[in-house]
C-alpha cells in the first residue's frame, strides 16, 4: 500500500489551549511599550518583544494529553501530519500562538497554520473545502500519492479528522469532526513582573504616563510613583494582584486537574472495533455520542 498521511487539524482556543485573556493582555503592551518607545525614545534599545508563553502552556493552558494524543495516533494509524486551524488572526497565529503551541508540545506542525483567513467570510464557519487544498500541497512531496484525486478522497473521508470544541464549526465535511468539550483554563500572573523578570525590561520604561495609563484602561496592575492614585498604592497593587491570582485558581483549578478528553479519546480509538488503517465516519459518531454530555 502507498504511503499515506493520518491528518489531524486541530482548532485552538478551547480546544488545546484555555483562556488566555492574559497573554492577549500581555502581547498588547509589548506591542504599545515598543511603539510608545520609538515614538518618544524612552530608551536607546526599543526591543520589539516577541511573547513567550511556553511556561503557561506548559504549567496547564495546553489542554493535558494533547501530546500522548498525537504519539498514539502515529503509532496506531502511522504518517501522523498536524495542522492548526483557528478563528484567530494570522498575525496573531503566525507571529505568537502556533510557533508557541508547537515549542511547548515539542512536535513540529505543518504549515500553513490555517486561520479566519481561510473561513468563510460571512459567517466565520470553518471550511475544510478551502483548507485541504492548501494541505496537499504542504504534503505532497513527503506522500507522492496525493498527487491522484482517488487518494486524496480517501485520505479526507478515512484518515482525517478535525477537533473543535464548538458542534457543526465546518460549513463541509463535517462527518469529520470531532465534537470535544470546551478547555477553560485560565491562570492569572503579573505582567509587569514578567516584563521585568523575564524579558530584562527596565523597569523605567514604566515611568511613562501613556503607558501607565494604558495599563491601567486594561487592568494591568503595576506600582509606580508616576502612576494614578491607584498605581501609588502599593497595598492596593498587591491586593489586586493577589485577588486576580486567587480568583483563577479557584475558578479553574477542575478544568486543568481533571480534563482528561485527549486521554480518554485514545482508550476509544484503542478498541479492537477501530481499525488501524482509518477512521470510519460512523466511529466518528459513536465517539461523538459518548462524549455527546461534554458538548
Amino acid at each position: 500500500m502507498k504511503k499515506q498521511p493520518f491528518i489531524i487539524i486541530f482548532d485552538i482556543d478551547q480546544t488545546i489551549i484555555g483562556n488566555i485573556n492574559m497573554q492577549s493582555k500581555e502581547n498588547d503592551l509589548l506591542e504599545f511599550i515598543f511603539n510608545t518607545c520609538k515614538k518618544k525614545g524612552i530608551n536607546t534599545e526599543c526591543q520589539n518583544i516577541e511573547l513567550d508563553m511556553r511556561e503557561e502552556l506548559k504549567d496547564g493552558l495546553l489542554r493535558p494529553y494533547v501530546y500522548d494524543f498525537i504519539t498514539f495516533c502515529d503509532k496506531k494509524f502511522k504518517n501522523v501530519e498536524v495542522f492548526f486551524y483557528t478563528n484567530s488572526s494570522y498575525k496573531w497565529t503566525n507571529k505568537i500562538l502556533g510557533k508557541n503551541i508547537e515549542k511547548a508540545l515539542n512536535i513540529k506542525v505543518n504549515r500553513p497554520f490555517f486561520t479566519r483567513e481561510n473561513s468563510m467570510t460571512q459567517d466565520w464557519k470553518k471550511s475544510l473545502a478551502n483548507i485541504y487544498p492548501l494541505i496537499i500541497k504542504s504534503l505532497l512531496k513527503k506522500y507522492p500519492s496525493m498527487k491522484d484525486e482517488k487518494n486524496t478522497e480517501y485520505i479526507l473521508n478515512n484518515r482525517t479528522i478535525f477537533i473543535d470544541d464548538i458542534k457543526n464549526n465546518i460549513i463541509s465535511y463535517t462527518n469529520r469532526q470531532l465534537v470535544c468539550p470546551v478547555y477553560d483554563y485560565y491562570s492569572y500572573y503579573d505582567i509587569y513582573e514578567k516584563l521585568i523578570t523575564k524579558y530584562k525590561m527596565d523597569p523605567k520604561i514604566f515611568n511613562d504616563k501613556e503607558i501607565l495609563k494604558y495599563m491601567e484602561n486594561n487592568y494591568i496592575y503595576v506600582y509606580n510613583k508616576n502612576g494614578s492614585n491607584l498605581q501609588k498604592n502599593k497595598d492596593y497593587i498587591n491586593i489586586a494582584n493577589m485577588y486576580k491570582k486567587k480568583h483563577s485558581q479557584l475558578s479553574t483549578e477542575l478544568s486543568k486537574d481533571t480534563d482528561t478528553y485527549f486521554k480518554d479519546l485514545i482508550t476509544e480509538l484503542s478498541k479492537k472495533s477501530i481499525s488501524d488503517d482509518y477512521l470510519s465516519d460512523k466511529d466518528i459518531v459513536a465517539i461523538n455520542k459518548i462524549k455527546g454530555k461534554n458538548k
